[in-house]
């Protein structure tokens, strides 16, 4: 099984210009807490979390959600796959960046879809379908994340 069979195409994106209540809104009306941020040329330049947008309302705290646009709350450092990947490479990716969406990318790097976790889970039980100690192993490292005492020592 891979990327392409559970893929999502009808999604919402962003441009890095996007007054952050724009941002949010698509979230809501999508009902989802992710968003893609794409630039002109249709390459995925960051990702925004419904938690990036209220970070970044807490950093700048007089300016409001329409005075702050998509680039200010973006997280830079995207991680993607391929429509081609196989879901345990996926759930791999997922598990090492601590990410429960993932943009897929076609091979120019252009926005293609977008694949989350829940949508693997829902493939428990079916024919090539990762397993359910496979997918449970990924979220246990998906959710964690180092303690600040375990950093220091």
């Amino acid at each position: 099984m891979t990327v392409r069979d559970l893929m999502k195409t009808d999604i919402g994106a962003c441009a890095p210009g996007d007054e952050l209540a724009t941002v949010l809104l698509l979230m809501r009306d999508r009902h989802c807490g992710w968003a893609p941020v794409v630039d002109g040329k249709g390459l995925v330049v960051g990702v925004i979390t419904d938690r990036d947008a209220a970070m970044a309302l807490l950093d700048h705290p007089g300016r409001g959600a329409s005075r702050l646009t998509a680039r200010e709350a973006m997280s830079r450092d995207v991680v993607g796959c391929g429509p081609q990947d196989r879901l345990p490479t996926v759930l791999q990716v997922m598990a090492s960046h601590h990410v429960r969406r993932l943009p897929v990318l076609d091979e120019r790097g252009h926005l293609a879809g977008v694949l989350s976790i829940d949508d693997i889970i829902k493939t428990a039980g079916t024919r090539g379908a990762p397993t359910a100690e496979v997918v449970l192993d990924a979220l246990r490292l998906i959710v964690s994340r180092p303690l600040v005492a375990d950093r220091l020592t």
